[in-house]
């Protein structure tokens, strides 16, 4: 099963990837977040292009959920959402 990356980048200098994939660690969800310079963003098609430089990278990081933690993420997400929708 395929899990595309999500491209990021409504805010400029906060541009980058999200990365969800299941069990890498067994019973686990990861989240990766690549994080992209401002100045190299218009370039990413995708964090595996090959025309993306090192310098385009500014950081990542990587999370383990369980389950229940991941639910709990999809909740205050949806609440967040709502709550975004309602300004």
């Amino acid at each position: 099963m395929e899990f595309p990356k999500i491209y990021c980048k409504s805010v400029p200098y906060r541009s980058g990837f999200v990365e969800v994939r299941p069990n890498i660690h067994s019973g686990h969800i990861n989240i990766e977040i690549w994080n992209l310079h401002p100045d190299h963003e218009q370039q990413a098609a995708d964090i595996a292009d090959s025309g993306i430089s090192d310098a385009a990278i500014t950081g990542n990081t990587e999370i383990e959920l369980n389950i229940a933690q991941a639910k709990e993420l999809i909740r205050l997400l949806g609440r967040a959402i709502e709550a975004a929708e309602r300004q």
